[in-house]
């Protein structure tokens, strides 16, 4: 008699998107941005009335130039009131959460990024676009694209409730 044991397609055996992307906070030093990206794309879309409310916001870091100029500003998230309504840079004045007004609002709309429809930020003011997938129901992942950027590639973070 002989045993027959099933084959499991590739990657069978590997955490899902969410909790591949959930070690990727607690990982010390700079990340791998390609790594990220792997695992952005196979998160689930969330739809931009699911971003309503105030999140804390987090860098993933990479090493990108971007990341001081956020810790700088002391960046502590983002807030949604409406789908016109984004306050895409809330920052920590005194102690208390307040909207950087030096950059000014921003919408939320669904846009395809790397083929899936998911919610996506555009800044009124500036160059520079995020994407959004869900984590979980409590934590969003981000990316920040912008040309000016250049080389440097992406800004990657994520958003808590």
């Amino acid at each position: 008699m002989t045993l027959q044991f099933p084959i499991f397609p590739r990657g069978y055996f590997l955490p899902s998107p969410a909790k591949q992307f959930l070690s990727l906070k607690n990982s010390p030093g700079i990340l791998n941005p390609t790594y990220i990206d792997q695992i952005f794309q196979e998160l689930k879309p969330i739809k931009p009335d699911n971003l309503m409310g105030e999140w804390d916001g987090f860098i993933l870091s990479t090493g990108h130039p971007f990341e001081s100029e956020l810790e700088e500003l002391n960046w502590f998230g983002n807030t949604f009131d409406s789908k016109d309504d984004v306050a895409p840079l809330m920052v920590a004045k005194n102690g208390v959460r307040v909207r950087f007004e030096d950059w000014g609002g921003a919408s939320l709309c669904e846009m395809k990024y790397q083929g899936i429809v998911s919610a996506a930020l555009i800044y009124d003011e500036r160059p520079m676009m995020v994407y959004y997938r869900a984590v979980r129901s409590n934590m969003v992942a981000g990316i920040m694209d912008s040309k000016k950027f250049g080389q440097a590639g992406k800004v990657y973070f994520y958003l808590t409730k």
